[in-house]
Order: structure tokens, then sequence, then C-alpha cells
């Protein structure tokens, strides 16, 4: 992560986000618009409830991040609602804030904060950062602390595992995966698995039967929200002449506890390093 503060117990200090713009905090912002599911969750891991004044879709944990106002989704803003609201801070996600929307942003001269962390290692540092910016230290500490112990008891419980060439689906058409800087390669390294798409150039690549098939890994990942996914999942994967399908080694699991970038992506490493050992056996 490129991002730091670099004052100790004094302000103004001086925050560098993931995008490498620099931020000077006089005070700890009151207004804060979160534009990603995943930066709502850490903002309130963070202790910041008491200051989020509005969302987009989907954020819709914890529970009473629902009822405060959106202002549009991951595809479009509602700039007029968002002004509105007179944020004096914006948390922006990395990959899903276009150049069009950073430059209106400028034109606004609203102060926009860029996180995107690839790595379960940068999870506590974007807590601790949040909780620094927001003067909400302690909560933000706890929570990052709280992490750290758990993400470490599973480094050692699956530390020295014979490797499991895996395969990880977000989505099953066109068949899409991840490679090896999605943080969900992260969670398979975690777990003593090789991601078979690790080397693939694109964050999400789309890719062929054939290539799934050439690979053969020796278990299957799939993110389903609904038993109807999991079983048209499923459907495809048995039309190709896959091992780990002939063997049953197809794991499934809620999109929210992986592909989001948040303390509770450790409920979903936990499901998969469990899948991934019985594989082993």
């Amino acid at each position: 992560m490129l991002f730091c503060a670099t004052s100790q117990a004094t302000t103004p200090f001086p925050v560098t986000d993931v995008s490498g713009t620099q931020l000077v905090f006089i005070t700890p912002p009151q207004r804060i618009i979160s534009l990603a599911p995943n930066l709502t969750e850490l903002a309130y891991a963070a202790g910041m409830s008491s200051h989020i004044v509005a969302v987009t879709a989907y954020s819709d944990y914890p529970q009473q991040a629902k009822q405060l106002p959106q202002v549009g989704d991951a595809f479009r803003l509602d700039w007029e609602r968002l002004v509105a609201l007179k944020p004096d801070l914006v948390l922006a996600w990395g990959s899903g804030l276009s150049s069009r929307d950073r430059a209106t942003f400028e034109k606004l001269k609203l102060k926009v904060l860029v996180l995107e962390p690839r790595r379960l290692d940068d999870i506590p540092k974007v807590l601790r950062l949040l909780g620094r910016v927001a003067g909400t230290e302690p909560a933000a500490e706890a929570a990052a602390h709280a992490f750290v112990e758990q993400l470490d008891t599973l480094r050692r419980q699956y530390a020295g595992r014979t490797k499991v060439r895996a395969y990880f689906q977000i989505a099953a058409a066109p068949l899409l995966t991840v490679n090896d800087a999605h943080i969900i390669s992260d969670v398979l390294r975690l777990c003593g698995a090789q991601n078979v798409f690790a080397a693939v150039p694109l964050l999400t690549p789309a890719i062929s039967n054939e290539a799934l098939v050439k690979e053969n890994p020796q278990v299957m990942l799939a993110v389903a929200a609904t038993y109807e996914q999991e079983e048209e999942t499923k459907r495809i994967w048995r039309e190709l002449p896959l091992i780990a399908v002939r063997q049953g080694r197809m794991v499934f699991i809620h999109p929210d506890l992986i592909s989001r970038s948040t303390p509770r992506i450790l409920l979903g490493a936990k499901r998969i390093c469990e899948q991934i050992e019985s594989a082993r056996h």
C-alpha cells in the first residue's frame, strides 16, 4: 500500500493515498461519504459510524448502513445529491474510480481518499489509517489487532501444507477468475493453494473453457449468493472434463465473505482453507 500518515500526535498531518495523491487533514472529517460497500464496512469497523452520511448501492453491512442515503452505485454517481450532503471527505475504491469521476471531484474541490487493499496485510493498515484520519484510533486499533490475531492463527494453521492447485471463479458467464494481484489470490496462498491463473495479466480475466481444462485444477472454488447460482455453476463445470468436478471437489462461498476486502474476509478464508485442506486427503 502506498498510503501513510507521516505525523505523530499533532495536526495538520498529510496522508498519501493509494493513487499517490497527498491529502492534508487539519481536523478529523465529520461528514464522510463512502463510494463502495467494502469501504463502508471498513469505515464502520474503524469506528466511523457517526461520521458516515451517505453510501452507494449494496452497502448492506453492517445493518445500520442500509438506513443511510445512497448517492449512486458502482456505475453512476448522483452528483446533485452527493454535493447537497456537503461531505468533507469521500472514500473511493481505487479500481472503481473512473478518471471522469476523479476530474469531477477535483472540479468540485471535494477531498477524496482513494483506498484499495490488495493483500490481507493491507486491511489492518487501512483500518488504522481511517482511525487516524477520523480521530477514532481506539476502535480502529482494536479492529486491526483482532484481524491480525485471526490472520496469524490461520497462517500458523496452514503453514507448510502441500500446495493444491486451485481455480477461483467470480462469474460464470463468461468464466471470470482472478490473477495474483487480487486479494482472493492472497487468501488462496494463506490456505496453501496455488491460483492456476495467477500469471494472467488482467486483475479479473475472462478465460475459455479450453484454458480451464488445460489447467485441470485440483479444487474448484466459486462465489455464489444462492443455491440456484451454485447449481448453475455446477452444471457449467460438469460439461467440462475436469478431475476436480468428477471427484466432487467444488466449493462455494458467499461473495460478501471473499470479494470484499474487509475484516469479514477471514470468515471466507477460514471456509476456503478448510475445503482446500480436505482436498489434500
